[in-house]
């Protein structure tokens, strides 16, 4: 089976989390940071290491589990600096971390890993906490 990223690609930036036509998530487990941004392209995975059209190398990853995909409740306008997430489970996080980033979509899906998210579409995962 061939498989491709299951919608854009950025490239690496460190702490990348790719969502693959398998369903299977990765993140990357390397620091590498490589900007191309394409549409679903092709990727390889072969002993931990991730391959991906048009990039200058594969990088190393790890396997997360299918548990740390989430939707976010509504619309989504993006990181403000004080900007507060529901989940379609009803959590409610809070950001604890500064970073702006406008970028506007409705149920996005945002991947929960380590205490941070990374939206789709996103540049950055960030960090938060419970909210109050």
């Amino acid at each position: 089976m061939s498989l491709v990223v299951e919608s854009a690609w950025s490239g690496w930036s460190g702490d990348t989390i790719v969502e693959l036509s398998d369903g299977t998530i990765w993140q990357q487990d390397e620091y590498l940071y490589e900007y191309r941004y394409s549409y679903r392209p092709a990727v390889s995975i072969a002993n931990r290491m991730m391959s991906v059209d048009g990039m200058s190398r594969p990088v190393r990853v790890k396997a997360l589990s299918a548990d740390v995909r989430r939707t976010i409740a509504g619309a989504w306008k993006g990181w403000d600096g004080k900007t507060t997430v529901e989940f379609t489970d009803g959590s409610r996080w809070e950001q604890a971390e500064y970073h702006y980033e406008y970028r506007y979509a409705y149920r996005p899906k945002a991947f929960f890993v380590d205490g941070n998210v990374l939206v789709e579409d996103m540049s950055k995962a960030v960090r938060v906490r419970r909210a109050r």
